[in-house]
Parts: structure tokens; sequence; C-alpha cells
């Protein structure tokens, strides 16, 4: 059969890293094969069922968090169960995938499974070579309907079966075709319509969505219902939609649907689409169609039934929406909507009238109509570009100084010298231990330490006393010592002493396996610190007796269900005395939420809790997809969340602004850095907007660096405090330390090879120098082995050792705590990265800002195109990776130690415990749900119900409550 290789692209459930699947996606695309990306996410039902209507001939699965076995087991059989029998299934997963799995897997019916070391164009071809032998299987008579239909469907748009159906509106279904050009949301705008047909309706719905990549599918999150079918249908440029859909459209109204909606590829000027081959068309318009000619031009404008202006919330909307009322006839109707809000008043009036047009006999829609509003208003949308020239301005005004301004910079250099300096000269001195004290205003400090050569050296490095004025300028406006604006040096004026940075990251299993582990790591440290990783399933919202997700369950991180698992993971901790770090995201409110319960139920006092949680939800929609609300109800959820903990538990940090997962997604250091510290100035507006302080909530505020090999992570952490502490001294008008930015580092996961693994332990040495040199405030050091499984107990002592040996043996943390201020290298390094993140800033700024550079996929766009160079880099050799692409020893290739699996005996036990607190809190966990619901459909603290809503309810239970009201996330391309 002549028909071209069509690959269903999928990550399974609750894997949410999606770069290599999109990079697969494209690739195939490139190499002539057609590619349906689902997304990430999914279950094998979905995926399965995705390849049934898609008729794919392959299915390729991306996965990275464990748990992979038992998925594609259970893909296999939901695929039989489906009747799609033989087809060839490709998987791949960097290391997770172990190489003593490959034959098992084989043995249950997956093609073909890649592992590294390997060239990802080079595996893709691969995959089409093995796919084009596998024989198209004709329809059989035993298939379930939709799988008969999707195997005819094929057949004709192969040319190789006829049919004729005369076009007639009053032959049932009613037929609609949705058109208008690219961008305007017609894919979010039918998986809306599908959503309220599923509501008011107990029929069946069929989509066809014409795509020239075949995307669409990724948007619609409803289409997964059993009572939905969708087909895809790749229309190129220059082919004619009505030619290729027609047939198409007339066998699909011969299965029984009661309505079918057809989707046009994005159209240009004076074109129909669909509009010929359809019973009833709808124009999908957004304000921004340019002037009254371009109008005129609009060919479906006039021809449509029903005009859609979508997009609502473009700041001209109201008015745009009235010129077009002009143009329209009396017989068509006209609907403002903005269909990425859940329960749009628009789109239910929308519905209403396609349902009565089409005689679905609906009742009229009344979804809880959401009423948020935009997060940041207008006439605030320029402030990144405003911070670039506030940024600009902060050192054209050091070059510009007048000569009393010189004499008042001298005067506070002779200030600091006074303070700080040291040059040889120890009278005065109180000397103890090794250490110089000098008497200042509120008492002493360390000015000297002695080195084990015996050495005098200065505890704060500064220029020498007699340094030209033109240095001392220099030094004081962007460097300056540790402690004093800009920070570039450090937030704080010394390290602490009397407590390490270490903060070491750990979660397997059960809850009570993690906090052995860590009683492990907090064991002679002092005042412990925590930082705890939960498992995937918990990451998206979920329980963990979730359908489907069983081989889940605590793999690579702990489960967490309930509030009596919450007790369990911190047992024997005074919580008042131990920091404790929550990396949650998306569910991160809630489980919060059920932290502060935890501790209330143990007598804790919350004023004296002391920790941080990630909460950045920007960086999820930008890089890691663990998100479960659209953005705009999430960011209320964080609001509420910092409202309430700034006055009740004042020494937390209620989020946490991270760049360590857009690193890890494949962004570069500079695009990391920019991407990170422009959502941190987002959440402000975001804040500043709600009336909080400024200077309050950002005490508050901490950041997440990667901490990796590349040269520009040797001012990473410099740039950050420089550009972050400018912007809110001199934008923001913060004064004091609230202009200091905190954070904390993580060694490179993503630079880990799985391939000769014990290079691994240098890697992340030198990566924890590159944090400590700048002054991190915490850190994590990774363990060898995590590209493949998760550190056992001596990996995570061995991994903690790699940066507590720089840390305790080297002289370069214990003696001078500014060691490379100076560096004229390093000097030029900050000011050109620092240029570099100003430009990132513009470009954001350009497009409105940090919200609507996510619409635009700004983000995701960036960082694949830096993936693919980084790809490129490696396969030429541009870049060098030992042991991968340079001085590879192939006797070295598998992985050493014993690996760590989750027993499938705790995982049932983790099952059980959950399903017995949900059957024994039933009545009381709807009492409170419901009250949840009623709150945050109101101006009320959501955070506050959810207080109460964690004593009785699980998780999964609390985001299956909110999406009902708020709906959910829908993820881009």
């Amino acid at each position: 059969m002549n028909r071209p290789l069509r690959f269903i692209i999928a990550t399974p459930i609750c894997d949410g890293h999606d770069v290599a699947a999109a990079a697969i996606t494209r690739i195939l695309r490139l190499e002539g094969a057609q590619a349906v990306y689902i997304g990430f996410n999914k279950t094998p039902y979905q995926i399965a069922k995705a390849a049934s209507e898609e008729d794919a001939t392959a299915i390729a699965i991306s996965t990275y968090n464990g748990g992979h076995v038992a998925f594609l087991k259970e893909l296999v059989q939901e695929l039989k169960r489906q009747g799609i029998n033989d087809i060839p299934i490709f998987v791949g997963g960097g290391g997770t995938i172990l190489e003593k799995e490959i034959e098992p897997l084989k043995k249950i019916g997956i093609t073909k499974v890649y592992r590294p070391p390997l060239d990802l164009t080079d595996a893709i071809r691969d995959m089409i070579s093995i796919a084009s032998t596998h024989s198209y299987k004709e329809p059989s008579p035993n298939g379930s309907p939709s799988r008969i239909l999707a195997q005819t469907l094929t057949l004709i748009e192969a040319e190789e079966l006829s049919t004729t159906y005369p076009k007639n509106a009053s032959i049932p279904p009613v037929v609609w075709g949705i058109g208008g050009r690219g961008g305007a949301g017609k894919s979010t705008l039918i998986d809306e319509l599908i959503l309220r047909f599923l509501i008011s309706t107990e029929g069946s719905i069929a989509i066809l969505t014409a795509d020239p990549t075949l995307g669409d599918r990724l948007r619609m999150i409803h289409c997964y219902n059993p009572r939905v079918f969708m087909r895809s249908v790749s229309v190129r440029p220059g082919e004619s939609t009505s030619g290729k859909l027609a047939p198409l459209i007339t066998k699909i109204r011969e299965n029984g649907y009661q309505l079918i909606l057809v989707e046009s590829v994005g159209l240009g000027q004076n074109e129909l689409g669909v509009a010929p081959i359809v019973d009833s068309s709808i124009f999908c318009m957004t304000p921004e169609y340019g002037t009254d000619i371009q109008l005129e031009k609009e060919a479906l404008l006039s021809s449509s039934e029903i005009v859609v202006m979508n997009k609502r919330d473009y700041p001209q909307s109201e008015a745009r929406a009235r010129r077009v009322q002009q143009f329209i006839t009396s017989g068509q109707k006209f609907f403002l909507t903005e269909a990425k809000h859940f329960g749009d008043p628009g789109v239910n009036e929308l519905f209403t009238e396609i349902a009565q047009r089409s005689e679905l006999g609906s009742n009229p829609i009344e979804l809880p109509a959401s009423q948020f509003v935009e997060q940041i208003p207008f006439n605030r949308r320029s402030y990144l570009g405003s911070i670039v020239d506030t940024h600009r301005k902060y050192y054209e005004d050091y070059e510009n100084l007048g000569q009393s301004e010189l004499d008042g910079i001298q005067a506070q250099f002779d200030q600091i010298w006074d303070k700080y300096g040291f040059n040889g000269d120890l009278s005065g001195c109180r000397i103890e231990n090794g250490i110089a004290y000098r008497e200042v205003d509120n008492g002493e400090i360390p000015v000297a330490r002695k080195t084990t050569t015996g050495i005098w050296v200065p505890v704060i490095g500064i220029p020498h006393k007699n340094s030209s004025l033109n240095e001392i300028v220099r030094y004081v406006s962007r460097q300056n010592v540790p402690g004093s604006f800009p920070y570039t040096e450090g937030a704080y004026q010394f390290r602490r002493k009397d407590e390490d940075p270490i903060r070491m990251f750990a979660g397997l299993g059960l809850p009570e396996t993690t906090n052995q582990r860590f009683h492990l790591l907090a064991k002679g440290h002092g005042s412990p610190r925590l930082s705890t990783a939960f498992d995937s399933l918990t990451l998206y919202g979920l329980d963990s007796d979730e359908p489907g997700a069983s081989a889940k369950v605590g793999e690579g991180g702990v489960a967490v269900d309930t509030i009596d698992d919450m007790l369990r993971l911190y047992d024997g901790f005074d919580l008042e005395s131990t920091s404790v770090s929550l990396t949650m995201n998306g569910p991160a409110p809630t489980i919060m939420a059920m932290y502060l319960a935890a501790a209330k139920r143990r007598g804790f006092d919350w004023s004296k809790l002391r920790g941080t949680i990630q909460t950045d939800i920007f960086k999820e929609l930008q890089a890691q997809n663990e998100a479960q609300f659209p953005l705009e109800p999430s960011l209320r959820l964080i609001g509420d969340m910092v409202e309430f903990m700034m006055p009740n538990v004042p020494s937390w940090y209620p989020i946490s602004i991270s760049g360590y997962h857009i690193g890890e997604a494949g962004a570069n250091p500079i695009q990391e850095l920019a991407f990170t510290l422009a959502n941190g100035l987002t959440y402000i507006e975001v804040f500043k907007s709600r009336g909080l302080s400024v200077e309050e909530f950002t005490k508050k505020f901490s950041f997440f660096f990667t901490s990796g090999s590349e040269l520009e992570f040797n001012v990473l952490g410099r740039v950050a405090r420089r550009i972050w502490a400018v912007a809110l001294k001199k934008y923001y008008g913060v004064e004091g330390n609230g202009a200091a930015l905190k954070f904390h580092s993580q060694t490179s996961g993503r630079s880990l090879q799985d391939t000769e693994p014990l290079h691994n332990l240098t890697r992340v040495a030198l990566q924890a120098e590159h944090a400590l040199h700048n002054n991190t405030n915490s850190l994590h050091t990774n363990s060898y082995k995590e590209t493949y499984t998760t550190p056992e107990e001596d990996d995570a002592l061995l991994a903690m050792g790699s940066q507590q040996i720089p840390l305790v043996e080297s002289g370069d943390f214990g003696y001078i705590e500014n060691l490379n201020q100076g560096s004229y290298g390093l000097s030029y390094l900050e000011d050109a990265v620092e240029s570099a993140v100003h430009q990132i800033f513009t470009e954001i700024n350009m497009q409105g800002g940090v919200i609507p550079a996510i619409e635009n996929e700004y983000f995701r766009t960036a960082i694949q195109e830096e993936v693919q160079r980084e790809r490129k880099a490696m396969r030429e050799g541009e870049r060098k990776i030992i042991g991968v692409n340079y001085l590879s020893n192939s006797s070295s290739l598998r992985p050493r130690g014993q690996l760590v699996n989750i027993p499938m005996k705790q995982k049932r036990h983790q099952i059980k415990r959950t399903k017995n607190f949900k059957a024994d809190n039933q009545t009381n966990a709807a009492v409170s749900l419901r009250n949840l619901q009623k709150v945050a459909m109101s101006d009320g603290n959501v955070f506050e119900s959810l207080l109460g809503a964690v004593e009785y309810a699980t998780v999964g239970q609390i985001t299956n409550a909110l999406s009902e009201v708020w709906g959910k996330f829908r993820p881009s391309m």
C-alpha cells in the first residue's frame, strides 16, 4: 500500500521532560515520515487510542523516569485490546533503560530499544527502515467501529478506496467546519467545544483536523474520552484542503456520530478552507486582524454562519469586536471568546448555538465561569525593557559622576578599606585559632586567616588602598564586598562556619524509606538541611492508586499521597530546627498545606519553621510540564499561598524560582539565567498587582540554578545577584538586603553520562567548585550513577563528599571569602554574560513579557533550538565528552554497582494505604472538597481552605476537585 509512515510519539504517564520526544518528532518529519506528537504524561490507553485512530504504522516512546518495564508491558497489552497487533514499538530513555532490560522488553513485544551512545538521527533512520518492512493490515470485520473507521480512512487517504456521499445538511450529523488564520486558537476552541459536548450529551463526536505537522492532538486534552474519535490529516502547502478532506468527511458521516467538527489548516486571505465541503462554517479570528481592508479580504467572514473572535484578553478586543460586527450580515451570529479560560461564557454561548443548530437537544452549558483578571496590568507589560534601561542608566551614571560624587565614592571605599583591608599588618588585631579579628563599630570581624603554610591572607580581598579612582568606581559599582550592594560576590558578608551549604536531594520509595535516608544524610551536620524529591505521581498531583500508574509509585522520589505520608516522611526530626526543601511545583500549595498541617499535628510552631518550596509554575510551562491547572488559576493559588505564609510562616521561602529544570530541558547557561531572572521579575509584577509589598515578599524569594561545566557557570551566580540587586533597588525601590538574591545550586544532571560513569565523579567535583566559587547558599551534588538509578546510601555519601572535599580540604574556601573577585577574565565574562541576559530580556519584552512569551512558545522554541545546536556540536566533535565521543573505552560502558529498584510489594503497600485513607475519610473529604471548590470560585484565599482539605483528602482528590472548577493545564507544542 502506498501510504506514508506515520509514527505516534509520546512519553509515559508522569514523564514530563519532552525535549527528546519533540526532537524525535522534528527529525522524523525531516526524514519524510509523518509524526503525530501526542505529548507527555500519556497513559497506555491514550497512546493506544491515538495509534488506533491515526492508524499509525509505528509508536516511539521516550521514557526517562523509571517504571518503564511495567508501563511498556501494559502498553503492549492495551494495543492488543484495542485491536492493534504487531505494530512496531520503539523505545529510548537515555541511560534509564538498562542493557539487561533490552531482551525482556523484546520478549513482551518491544521492537527495538535505543541506548547511548547513539546518534539520534541515525536511530530515527533505523526506526524508519524497520517500520517500512511492516505491511499494512486491511480492516478486520471483528475490530471495533472506531478501529475499522480509522483503517478505512487510511485506504481513502491512499486513494485505494473511493466513497461518494452527497453533502446534505438534512442528513445527520451536521458537519461544522472551523477555519481561520494560524494562531487564532482554533484547536483550543475545538477542545473546549468537545468538553461541552461530553458534559451536555451522551452521544459521540468526531474530530477531523487538518494540519501540516499533525500537531493539534497535543493541544486537545479532551480527545482521549472514549466518546471522541479524532483523526489528523496532513495537508501540505499547495495541497487542496477540500479535496483531501471531502471523502474522509463522507465516510465519517456514516458512522453514527452526533456531531462532526472539521478543523481547517491556518488560512490566508480570500480562502474558504473546508467551507465548501461542510454543512456550516465557523470563522475563528482574533482582535489582531489588521485593518478594515484586511477584513474585506477574509472570504470566510462573509460566508460563515458563525463568526468567533477569540483571545478576548487582547486589550482592544471589545472595540475590535464592535468593528467586526459592522461587517457581518443579520443572518450571522457573532461570539467573543477566550477559549483558554476554563468555563468561558462566550464559549458556553457558542456551544449552545451549535447544539441548537445541530439539533443535539442540549441544555444551556453552565460550566463554572473563570473570573481571572490579567495577572499583570497592561501598563506594566514593559517591565523587562524598563529594567534593562534601568541597568544601563545605573552604569551610565557611574561613568558621568561629578567631582563631589567621586569624592563620595572615595570616602566610601576608604571606609571599606578601614573595615576589611589587610596588608599584612596584624597590629591592633586579636588573634585566636589562626584568625585575626579587628574591632569595628558593632563588635569585631575576622580580617585575616593563617594558612597551613603560615601565610596570613585577608578574609575579604579588596582593591589596594592606593588603587586609581577609576578602579575604585568600577569596584564599588559592579563588585563591592560580599553582603553589600550590588551583592555580586555574595548575599551575605561571610560564609557560615557553623553550617555547611550541604543540602542533599533525597527521595525514594515509601515515606519511611526516604526518612531513613534523611537521617543518614543529616547525621553529624548540626542543624540539618533536607531536600525532598517526590515521585512523578506526586509531582503531577496524582495518587499512588491512579489507574495504570502503579509502576511509577516511589520511582525517582518519594510517594506522598496523604497527611499520614507527610508525618512518616519527617518522623524523628525537630522541624523547628530543620530546614526542609520541598521540590514541588504544580501541586506545591497542596504539598505545602500538607506539610504545615502535619507540623501542626506534631505540635510545631509555624512561626519557627524554616525551609523552601519551589512552587515555580512558569518554568513548568516553559520546560518541565508538571502543571495541573491553567496559568491564571495557578498564579492565583500561588499568590494566595504567599499572602498567607508571609505573616503566618515568616521564616519560610514560599517560592524558589528554578532555572535548573530549564537547563535540564536543554537551555544553555545564559538562557537559563535570563529566563529564570525574567520569571522572578514577573512574579514580582504578579504579586505587586495583588497589592503585596515588594519590599517584603522579595525577601522570601529564593532561586535554584544549575552548576555545570561550561565556562559561563564560573560567573552565573555573580551575574544573577548583580542584575537582581540593581533591578530591585533602582527599579522597584527595594532597600537593604531585600535586594540580595539567594540561591541553591545543583550539579548538572544532564551533563552526567552512563558510559564510563566513574568520570561523573570528576564532573560533579568540578561543578561543585563552580557553585562554591559563586558563593551559593546551598548545594546538592549528584551521584555518579544518577543517569540510570536512584543512588544507594554509599553513592549519596560519595556525592556529598564531592562538595565537602573542595569546601573543607581545599584552601579555596577556608581562607579568602572572595578568592576570585577582581580577576580580569572573570570580570570580562561577568559583563559579557550580563549583556547577553539583557538582550534576552529585550526579546521577551518585545512580546509583552514572560506570560505572553509563554503563550507564543518563545521559551520552548529557544530551548529546542539550543538542544539541536548541542546535538550537532557533539555529532561533529566540536563539543567533546570524555568516554562518549572522545577517548571512549568500550570495555567501560556498563553501569557499575547495584541498581536501586522499588519492590512491587512496597508499591502495593502504598497503594493500599492510600485507598484505606480515602475510605476512612470519605465523608469528611467530600465536605472539605466542596468547600475548597466554593472558595476557588470566589475571591477567598484558596490556600487557607487547602489547610483544612489536606486533613481528609489526598493530593489526587484535591487536584481533581480544583480541575473541575478551574480546568486542566493545556500544553503547547
